[in-house]
């Protein structure tokens, strides 16, 4: 009986994990300091058919949904990456990436060589940004993207 209740506390959080970056971010939805637009796959499918290569149609047919956000201030963004903080014990792998005036703290939860969401705050000459892609993606396609 302990099994089976051990069991079932450990499938329901990592349910309430999976949507936890998700509540993060609705969690902000109404917050008049950032906008926030989401794109479905039918948009995303629009804007794969105008990509310059098959690599990045390819990645990005591979994309469900993207949500992104434009932050209005640092400390805005300071507190939604602060609450981020989460993912790690969620079973989310961190990366900080710093480079020519990009600072970005990103999320992401794979299994294997597949990723099914790439969460980011990123900090670009001043402009603070968010996004959270869903999907079934290839980890070493979207590492030679993010290279280009």
């Amino acid at each position: 009986m302990k099994k089976i209740v051990l069991l079932f506390a450990m499938v329901l959080m990592s349910i309430s994990g999976f949507a936890q970056a998700d509540k993060i971010i609705n969690s902000y939805k109404d917050n008049s300091g950032i906008q926030i637009i989401e794109l479905n796959k039918a948009m995303l499918e629009m804007v794969a058919s105008a990509a310059k290569s098959d690599e990045e149609k390819e990645a990005l047919k591979s994309v469900d949904s993207m949500t992104m956000g434009m932050i209005g201030s640092d400390e805005l963004a300071k507190e939604i990456m602060g609450k981020l903080e989460v993912l790690e014990s969620q079973g989310y792998g961190k990366m900080d990436v710093k480079e020519e005036g990009v600072k970005a703290v990103v999320y992401l939860k794979q299994a294997d060589n597949i990723i099914s969401e790439i969460l980011m705050v990123a900090n670009a000459e001043g402009h603070n940004v968010l996004t959270l892609m869903k999907g079934k993606f290839n980890a070493d396609q979207m590492e030679s993207l993010i290279k280009k």
